[in-house]
């Protein structure tokens, strides 16, 4: 079937209201169904309101009212020792399993039976639970966007973890989810993949796939706003109740943060993210400023100099990342976490892997002023030609009209 007709209809399907809108996740969903209406298509969206992600009804109207048709339902995808065991006894992931709500089922199928949609897009893995209701249901054309691949971040997470227990349980759930995963890429007319190396990832597990690499795209001013280029104020945001910002983050106090100190003493690195532990806060100390949850990630990266993104663990691209170099900022970086953008390290990204190079980084920043501004205005440059939504979602509705 082609999509022949002018406008399309769409069918959104996500695992959290895009709200508020200072973490990775948030930001890329709202983003997304952004540019499908941008692109004109009429938009449905049907969230999973979540126990970890909760957000009150009238925001969620306000939030979603603006692309089309919001629809919400609550889903209650806590973390339960009972319910972990028992998951060990099914075959299935609990990473998905949690998501998987009746209720959600039958708003699904109402929806699905109500209107007739030309695509119903799947974003991220937990909806991809309901992909055999809308293959029972619909017509519709299956669309997922992979944020990541996700079962590489729970097999490198569980690599990094100490606690024997743990670790065990972290890669069998891994396991488990590369299998849920491929099973998924098998049944989708097409699958999104935000890089180069998901997209390999993919095809390599999954020959026969039907892929297309639709990067995390963002609005993106003309001119990069940032004015801010100081090497010794660092600022780090992201999620903190995500494990591998949690895990990074520990890793730059422990190994990183010590020997910055010991180089340049009035090195500051100040840390925001929702749901900061408390044992991270109480790590505060003349160098470390640890913030907490702010109220406007942009302003918060604009008061500080360099953005540092210390990932040890994970897959996928770093909306955080995109988000400072749209706003000009120079970003340092660990390899994992500028993998699959396309940057440049010396030119559109300052890359480090160890305490020595984070420190080696911050003294080529020192010695040479011009340095960090080249890099943040090369930064901005390549996230307006690369990331922008309007191009992005000119290709992504070509091909819709091509399946």
């Amino acid at each position: 079937m082609t999509l022949h007709s002018s406008k399309l209809n769409i069918l959104v399907l996500l695992n959290r209201v895009p709200y508020p809108l200072n973490d990775g996740g948030a930001i890329g969903a709202y983003n997304f169904i952004k540019g499908y209406a941008d692109a004109g298509c009429d938009v449905t969206i049907l969230t999973m309101n979540t126990a970890r992600h909760y957000v009150e009804s009238d925001k969620i109207k306000e939030v979603l009212g603006g692309f089309g048709k919001g629809h919400a339902v609550y889903v209650d995808n806590r973390i339960k020792p009972l319910g972990a065991i028992k998951n060990l006894f099914t075959g299935k992931s609990y990473i998905t399993e949690r998501f998987v709500s009746q209720e959600f089922k039958d708003a699904l199928i109402r929806l699905l039976t109500g209107t007739k949609y030309d695509v119903v897009h799947i974003d991220g893995i937990p909806p991809a639970n309901y992909i055999s209701v809308v293959r029972e249901h619909a017509k519709a054309k299956v669309s997922m966007r992979a944020h990541n691949v996700e079962y590489m971040i729970w097999k490198r997470i569980a690599e990094n973890e100490n606690n024997p227990v743990k670790k065990w349980y972290l890669k069998l759930q891994s396991e488990r989810l590369a299998a849920f995963e491929r099973k998924v890429w098998q049944q989708c007319d097409l699958v999104m993949a935000i890089s180069r190396e998901d997209e390999a990832t993919i095809l390599n597990d999954v020959p026969e796939a039907k892929t297309a690499i639709v990067p995390a795209g963002m609005d993106i001013p003309r001119q990069p706003l940032n004015t801010n280029f100081n090497p010794l104020d660092l600022c780090f945001i992201g999620a903190m109740d995500w494990m591998p910002n949690i895990q990074g983050m520990e890793w730059f106090v422990e190994k990183v943060l010590p020997v910055l100190q010991a180089e340049f003493p009035k090195i500051k690195v100040a840390v925001a993210g929702k749901k900061t532990p408390d044992s991270f806060m109480a790590l505060e100390s003349e160098n470390l400023l640890p913030v907490g949850e702010v109220p406007d990630a942009k302003e918060f990266m604009l008061q500080h100099g360099l953005m540092i993104v210390p990932i040890v663990s994970g897959s996928g691209i770093r909306i955080k990342i995109l988000e400072g170099m749209a706003l000009g900022k120079t970003v340092l970086a660990t390899t994992m976490a500028a993998e699959g953008l396309g940057l440049s390290n010396g030119e559109t990204i300052l890359i480090a892997d160890t305490p020595k190079e984070f420190s080696e980084q911050i003294k080529r920043c020192i010695n040479d002023a011009s340095l960090a501004k080249k890099i943040g205005t090369n930064a901005h440059r390549f996230a307006y030609e690369h990331y922008r939504n309007k191009s992005i979602f000119e290709k992504l509705i070509a091909r819709y009209r091509k399946l």
